[in-house]
């Protein structure tokens, strides 16, 4: 789980130290730079899984000039990211891992690895360092209990550098490769899907028909998710998976009271978006992550099916406790809001060109008017009391 996140001078976040939860819902209005957080989870998970990892990643992002806070005239990026992962022994305590990065502008396009180091935190002792690289690519990797000397190129990381003889190292780097981010295209989850194996659902949902098949290979789960959709969406009786012409595959489904299917290609854009969202809460665990990052699940959905996606997640995580992927999701939506505890939430505004974050839980008087039930926190968040905590 995610614990910590310390950016400096990424995108609109000039300086910024938070806290997560197992749950985080982001709220704010436009341009606050709710979604800039969750890029820059997205950045480093790039680093982890890409190759070239950081290469990549700044491109992607339009180079070092646009990553880069354009309120200022510095040129360095500082960013550190604190995981807790289970012990790898029994009843033994999580293992604390502390990520820091820091990258230098070199004109243009340019850049270089300022600094960059990993180290495992051990209460009332010093770090133990796992790597540690300076400017110049040169640094320590610990192997066999030693620091030995590593070299690696300008431009890239011991994050993104496979087959370091370091367990840890590779340990930290499977983590971030298993977040997953999601910002659902109904338009784009209509496609047809080859009748491959996928071993997650894509960031825009285009893979589907190829998800959902997957999942069908685990028949308890599968069955959960479909009494899940079916029971928050009365006229469905069925979904199933149907070959085409052209040796593709895609989702239909059957209505009460229809004698014929319904491909997705009709299928309305709220059904589409509820069934992938119930797919990835209840997916079986070989199929399942440590982090979610979803832009916006309101979209496309009534609010009572929002409601039934909160209710489906609680249970989800209560029944998985320790295990449970910890969620960070924005919002535009008192509906979802509402139906939150004040302790997820996390109010983004933006001041001077700089996203600030703030929990409005940390407010006594806000708490106490939640715990009254005077006013639910949908209504506090459009009147605009919790802007105001």
């Amino acid at each position: 789980m995610i614990k910590k996140i310390h950016a400096r001078n990424f995108l609109s976040l000039k300086e910024v130290d938070l806290e997560l939860g197992l749950r985080n819902v982001l709220v704010g209005p436009n341009m606050s730079g709710k979604s800039n957080l969750i890029e820059l989870l997205k950045f480093l998970a790039t680093i982890a899984t890409a190759r070239p990892g950081l290469h990549t990643a700044i491109l992607q992002r339009g180079g070092f000039g646009e990553l880069c806070w354009k309120g200022g005239e510095e040129n360095l990026v500082d960013l550190t990211v604190t995981v807790e992962l289970p012990s790898k022994e029994v009843d033994a305590k999580p293992t604390v891992y502390e990520y820091s990065l820091s990258l230098l502008g070199a004109g243009g396009m340019g850049f270089a690895v300022n600094r960059e180091k990993l180290v495992i935190l051990v209460r009332n002792k010093e770090p133990r360092v796992v790597y540690e690289i300076q400017a110049g690519s040169s640094g320590l990797i610990e192997e066999d209990g030693k620091l030995r000397k590593i070299d690696l190129g300008t431009w890239t990381t011991a994050l993104e550098a496979v087959g370091l003889p370091n367990t840890e190292a590779d340990r930290f780097r499977n983590f971030l490769a298993g977040w997953r981010f999601f910002q659902l295209i109904p338009l784009l989850m209509r496609k047809d899907n080859p009748p491959n194996p996928q071993p997650f659902l894509m960031e825009h949902g285009e893979n589907l028909s190829s998800w959902i098949t997957t999942l069908q290979t685990s028949p308890d789960a599968f069955l959960q998710i479909r009494q899940a959709v079916r029971d928050a969406l009365p006229e469905l009786a069925d979904i199933f998976i149907q070959p085409t012409q052209a040796a593709t595959i895609v989702l239909g489904t059957l209505e009460k009271n229809l004698k014929r299917p319904t491909s997705i290609s009709r299928m309305s854009d709220g059904e589409l978006a509820f069934l992938a969202l119930v797919s990835l809460i209840l997916a079986p665990p070989q199929f399942s992550a440590p982090v979610f990052c979803v832009e916006e699940p309101e979209n496309y959905l009534h609010p009572y099916l929002l409601e039934a996606l909160v209710e489906l997640l609680t249970q989800r995580q209560d029944d998985l406790g320790e295990h449970a992927a910890q969620i960070l999701a924005t919002t535009h939506s008192p509906q979802l809001v509402d139906k939150m505890s004040i302790d997820d939430l996390i109010v983004v505004e933006k001041s001077k060109g700089q996203t600030k974050f703030r929990r409005p839980s940390s407010d006594d008087q806000l708490r106490e008017l939640v715990a009254r039930k005077e006013l639910g926190l949908g209504d506090l968040w459009f009147t605009g009391a919790l802007r105001g905590a």
